[in-house]
């Protein structure tokens, strides 16, 4: 029997790690047509060796993550906020999925995909070059191939994450839909000046330090907004020359019931050829979540480095946490995107600065800090060109003010949805 879309799912067993579920700022969006995901099929591979699922969709999803927690199951999270299943014609049983499931979640669709036993297969995810579907490629292995693949990890219970009605049925859990939180405005925000102390983080030419070109530009974004907004707070995780742990730097923030962290950054770029080391240029601006690029993932490792100062080694946040955490925390993703959006808009439009980019990444000081956030990376001190800008007075007020301005939008944009909602309960 197949079992569709909002049916009970079987308990698996829970995560031993503590999530902290925060409230999410919201924001209205644009309104845009929903994308679809019309039917899921599954067809043998031309060269024989598996087969490819194929979400049948009419735009293409944000993205998409696959965990193996068992050798007969494969879980897939397609994010899409907009995504819907009304239409949906669920897929049968056949030579691939012996039983399969669907849940609407608020940040997309989850579907554990059952195999049949005895048929072991590993994966890889892409999208359909000539269109909108997202293609799941299975290739059969040996179960000897598969040894320790699902050994630390656990299955997930999406309906976890979902409410029922009083029928019993799963449905959607959006921030929006739940109680008031007494929160008045947006009214905190958390300036995390990156490294610092015996932590001198990136370096560049003529002895130019991270810590210190982020420092500088982290008081003075928060300068702008104190002068500029007096009815924000504005917290510092620090504001001299010394060392505060990642770990810490999300306590102060928690403690402080901070509405958005904003950590500040500078990059590098180790490369054997010297030219291409010195000519890459360019603010990256990150929030949560898995990385999606080679760039991201070696930005996180070096950003998170800091770790062993602490513990004496390097803990890389898995993809399992990271899944928790977007599954957790679907609003404050949105809204810490949101920011990110407005900052590279800023430094591009305004600051005329080039950017790199939004990209998502693991870093260990947003995860600590359990508010919406983002990771700035100012530029390359590589980059003797950039490193000089970045090192100046000029430079320095110029990234600070378009942080600053984007956080006065974003805050405007909040206070106006705000003061909506409460004008009408």
């Amino acid at each position: 029997m197949v079992i569709y879309a909002l049916s009970t799912c079987k308990t698996y067993g829970m995560y031993t790690a503590l999530v902290i579920c925060t409230l999410a700022v919201f924001v209205p969006i644009d309104a845009k047509a929903q994308t679809e995901l019309n039917r899921i099929s599954a067809v043998e591979r031309s060269d024989g060796k598996g087969f490819v699922i194929r979400f049948h969709l009419d735009e293409r999803v944000d993205s998409t993550a696959v965990l193996q927690p068992a050798t007969d199951l494969l879980q897939v999270k397609l994010y899409a906020t907009d995504l819907d299943t009304v239409d949906f014609d669920p897929p049968t049983p056949g030579p691939v999925f012996e039983q399969f499931k669907l849940y609407n979640l608020p940040s997309g669709i989850a579907l554990d995909i059952h195999l049949h036993d005895e048929k072991y297969f590993t994966y890889s995810t892409y999208v359909d070059q000539n269109g909108t579907d997202q293609l799941l490629a299975l290739t059969r292995v040996s179960p000897g191939q598969l040894d320790g693949i699902s050994s630390d990890l656990e299955p997930i219970d999406w309906s976890l994450f979902a409410k029922r009605t009083p029928g019993g049925a799963l449905e959607d859990f959006s921030p929006d839909a739940s109680e008031p939180s007494g929160e008045s405005a947006f009214d905190v925000v958390v300036i995390d000046a990156g490294h610092g102390g015996f932590d001198p983080g990136a370096g560049g030419v003529n002895g130019i330090h991270e810590k210190d070109i982020a420092l500088a530009v982290a008081l003075k974004v928060g300068e702008y907004l104190e002068k500029n907004i007096p009815d924000l707070t504005v917290v510092y995780t620090r504001t001299s020359d010394e060392y505060i742990g990642l770990a810490e730097r999300g306590k102060i923030a928690n403690d402080h019931d901070g509405d958005l962290f904003v950590s500040i950054h500078a990059n590098s770029f180790s490369h054997s050829n010297r030219r291409r080391q010195q000519s890459v240029h360019g603010a990256e601006i990150y929030f949560l979540g898995m990385a999606r690029s080679e760039t991201a993932l070696e930005s996180m490792k070096r950003e998170n480095s800091v770790v062993k100062y602490e513990t004496g080694e390097i803990e890389e946040l898995t993809e399992e946490d990271l899944l928790i955490y977007e599954l957790m925390n679907a609003g404050n993703m949105s809204t810490s995107q949101r920011v990110a959006e407005k900052i590279e808009q800023q430094f591009r439009e305004r600051a005329q600065r080039r950017s790199r980019g939004v990209k998502q990444a693991g870093f260990q000081v947003l995860y600590e800090a359990s508010m919406p956030g983002v990771l700035v990376e100012l530029g390359f001190l590589s980059n003797p060109a950039e490193a000089r800008y970045l090192n100046s007075e000029y430079g320095q007020a110029i990234v600070a003010s378009a942080i600053f301005r984007s956080i006065r939008n974003f805050k405007n944009d909040y206070d106006r949805s705000y003061n909506r909602q409460t004008s009408v309960r």
